[in-house]
């Protein structure tokens, strides 16, 4: 048996070792340790996404242990970063909360590891160059071998499922940011497309303009209110053409502020090919939706 007969496994026990010790020692001044991280940041995720999981969710999620997973919550529910309640389908199962602290500190966490990540993967040029994509890729065929011949395997497509739930997500993370403010999503947006493409002629105009944007869903007399609503509450004019007022515009300076810098965190990490091509698939599918909607 040559050394290369081995090479492969023990580097990569070697680099899962030195990683591991890394984050426990990254995460530790936070209270947690690298398994209780994975745990929480695992339930963060499922959170953002509107999913209160149970354990056995959880540690499907993760890829852990449900004995493990068990043994993990207990101590993170003791240092009151979540919390257990009856779970409303399954009187067996617990559901899984993130407290408010929770939530602060896998934050503060995912940052302190993300900024780890890029010192660590900087030999290979960084967590968004493509030469740690190409070794993602590896780990993941070595994590999930296909089965069968290499010519049968099955690459995941992007589907409207997918879709749907990101779209979904980003939508609730939307409403959350500007939860306190008075202002729905439905409205923000109103009030950038006054900015962006006013001043309107007329109210009318502006009325069809937003009745015709399909991720809007609104109808006629929905617009209608939706307009009333603006101009009542002193964001538009309610003469021509339509503009925002001073104070329209300073709401939407504040929201649009708070949307990038959580936007920027979004989409922290992901490469700018990867992005470009997702725009260019979504605008895409968004294209032939329309013509097939006309087609209807």
């Amino acid at each position: 048996m040559t050394s290369d007969d081995t090479a492969t496994g023990r580097l990569l026990w070697q680099v899962t070792t030195r990683w591991r010790a890394a984050v426990d020692r990254a995460v530790a001044p936070l209270g947690l340790t690298h398994a209780q991280y994975t745990l929480l940041g695992s339930l963060y995720g499922l959170s953002r996404s509107g999913t209160r999981p149970s354990q056995r969710e959880l540690a499907d999620f993760a890829g852990l242990e449900p004995i493990y997973v068990s043994k993990l919550v207990r101590a993170l529910e003791g240092a009151g970063l979540v919390v257990r309640t009856e779970h409303p389908a399954d009187p067996r199962a617990l559901q899984l909360t993130l407290t408010d602290k929770g939530t602060a500190v896998i934050r503060e966490a995912v940052t302190v590891v993300h900024a780890l990540q890029e010192e660590l993967t900087a030999p290979i040029g960084g967590i968004s160059g493509p030469r740690n994509r190409d070794l993602i890729r590896t780990l993941q065929d070595l994590l999930h071998p296909s089965e069968g011949s290499e010519n049968m395997t099955e690459t995941r497509v992007l589907t409207g499922q997918d879709i749907s739930e990101a779209h979904g997500a980003v939508r609730k993370l939307h409403e959350q940011i500007l939860h306190g403010s008075g202002t729905t999503s439905t409205e923000q947006i109103t009030l950038r497309v006054v900015a962006v493409r006013g001043p309107w002629p007329t109210r009318t105009a502006l009325r069809d303009y937003l009745r015709d944007q399909p991720q809007l869903a609104l109808d006629q007399p929905a617009a209608d209110r939706l307009l009333d609503n603006l101009e009542g509450r002193g964001l538009i004019t309610n003469d021509t053409p339509v503009t925002l007022t001073a104070q329209g515009e300073d709401l939407l300076n504040r929201l649009t502020a708070t949307v990038q810098n959580t936007a920027a965190r979004l989409y922290e990490g992901l490469s700018p090919d990867d992005l470009a091509v997702a725009q260019r698939v979504l605008t895409k599918v968004t294209e032939r939706a329309d013509d097939l909607r006309q087609q209807l």
